[in-house]
C-alpha cells in the first residue's frame, strides 16, 4: 500500500509539471530488476484507472481556470462596449424574473438526486429557491456562451486520453437494443447505498436517451463488507431466469435493509414468479460462477469501488449526477458519429 501511495504521489507530481499524459505511461522503461526491463504499461496496469482520474481531474481544473479567465475578459470587454458595469451588463442581458417553479419540477429534480419530499431533511421551498437560482444561472451562462461564440473561443489544451477498458457483456442482464451506439456497463452491489442512489439517474438516462441510443449492462460486484450482497445478486439472476431481472433489481435497491432469504422469497412472490423454481435456483447457486467472474474481472480492470460505470470503454466512478453521465454519453456518441 505504501508503494502504491508513493507511486500515485509521484505521478501526480509529474502531472503538475506537465510530464505525464495518457493514463498509462506508454511503453517507457520505468524500472529494471535482474537485468529485466519493466515498462510503464506493465507497472501501471492495476492503477491505470486511478492515474487517469488524477490526470482528468487536473485537466478539468485547468479547463475551468481557463474558462473563468476568458469569461471574465469577455464580460469586461462587453461591459466597456456598452458603458456598463459587469453586474449591470449581466442584469440587463440575463436578469429579470425567471417565473415560478412547478411542483412537478421539484419532484423530478429530487428523483434525479435519489430524494423525495418524504425525507424530513427536504423542504419544498428550499428546492424551489435552488431551482430558481439555477434558472438564473442558466440564463447567465447562455449569455456568456453567446459572447464565446462571437469571440470564437478555442481551448488549445490537449485532453488526456482515457485508458480503454474492454468489458465482457455477454450473458449479463441488459436493457436497451443490442446495436445502441453507447453501452454503459454498471458494476454494482445491492447493499451499497451509493449504488441505490445511482438507480434514479440510470432511470433518467433510460427515459431521456431511450433504448435505441443507450444500452445498459448490469455487472455484479458484491463487496466483502456486504455479506448479503452475493445472495441478492443470486436472487436477481434467478429473477432474470423468469424474465424479471430489472423488476427484481429495483426491489432489491428499494429494500437494502431487507435482503435475508425470506425477504428474497417474498420479493419473488410479489413479482409473480414461480416460487418453487426460484427456491431451486437459489439453493443450487446457479449463477454463482457468473457473479464471481464479474467481480474478478472488475478487479482486473482496476475497479475497486461501487458503483462504477464503463461508458464505451471509459470509466466513470461513483453515484455521479445525471450531468456527468450526459457529458460522457454525448462525447461517446459524437466519437461514434
Amino acid at each position: 500500500m505504501r508503494f502504491i501511495a508513493s507511486l500515485v504521489t509521484s505521478i501526480f507530481t509529474m502531472i503538475l509539471i506537465g510530464g505525464c499524459t495518457g493514463g498509462g505511461g506508454g511503453n517507457d522503461v520505468v524500472a529494471e530488476y535482474n537485468g529485466k526491463k519493466v515498462t510503464a504499461s506493465e507497472a501501471f496496469a492495476q492503477v491505470k484507472t486511478r492515474l487517469f482520474d488524477l490526470e482528468e481531474e487536473m485537466y478539468r481544473t485547468k479547463e475551468q481556470a481557463i474558462n473563468d479567465f476568458v469569461e471574465q475578459r469577455l464580460l469586461d470587454g462587453e461591459a466597456k462596449k456598452q458603458n456598463l458595469s459587469i453586474d449591470a451588463l449581466v442584469e440587463k442581458e440575463a436578469g429579470g424574473d425567471v417565473g415560478d417553479v412547478a411542483d412537478k419540477d421539484v419532484e423530478e429534480f429530487l428523483t434525479s438526486k435519489g430524494l423525495s419530499l418524504k425525507d424530513p431533511r427536504v423542504r419544498k421551498d428550499d428546492v424551489k429557491d435552488y431551482l430558481k437560482y439555477r434558472k438564473k444561472f442558466e440564463k447567465r451562462q447562455n449569455f456568456v456562451q453567446k459572447l464565446r461564440m462571437a469571440a470564437n473561443v478555442k481551448l488549445m489544451m490537449k485532453e488526456p486520453e482515457s485508458p480503454k477498458l474492454t468489458v465482457d457483456v455477454a450473458g449479463y442482464p441488459t436493457w436497451g437494443n443490442a446495436n445502441a451506439p453507447v453501452t454503459i456497463v454498471e458494476f454494482s452491489d445491492y447493499q451499497c447505498p451509493f449504488c441505490a442512489r445511482a438507480v434514479p439517474t440510470l432511470d433518467r438516462i433510460k427515459k431521456e436517451y431511450g433504448p435505441d441510443k443507450v444500452k445498459i449492462v448490469f455487472r455484479d460486484m458484491p463487496l466483502p463488507s456486504h455479506p448479503r450482497a452475493p445472495f441478492a445478486s443470486q436472487a436477481a439472476h434467478c429473477g432474470d431466469d423468469q424474465g424479471k431481472f430489472w423488476e427484481f433489481h429495483n426491489i432489491l435497491f428499494e429494500n437494502q435493509a431487507k435482503l435475508e432469504d425470506k425477504d428474497l422469497e417474498e420479493y419473488a412472490k410479489k413479482l409473480g414468479m414461480d416460487g418453487a423454481k426460484f427456491k431451486e435456483c437459489m439453493a443450487a447457486k446457479k449463477h454463482q460462477a457468473l457473479i464471481e467472474k464479474s467481480a474478478k474481472e472488475a478487479g482486473g480492470l482496476g475497479i475497486q469501488a461501487t458503483p462504477s460505470f464503463v461508458i464505451n470503454g471509459t470509466l466513470l466512478q461513483g453515484a455521479q449526477p445525471f450531468e456527468k453521465f450526459k457529458e460522457k454519453i454525448d462525447r461517446a456518441s459524437n466519437k461514434r458519429g
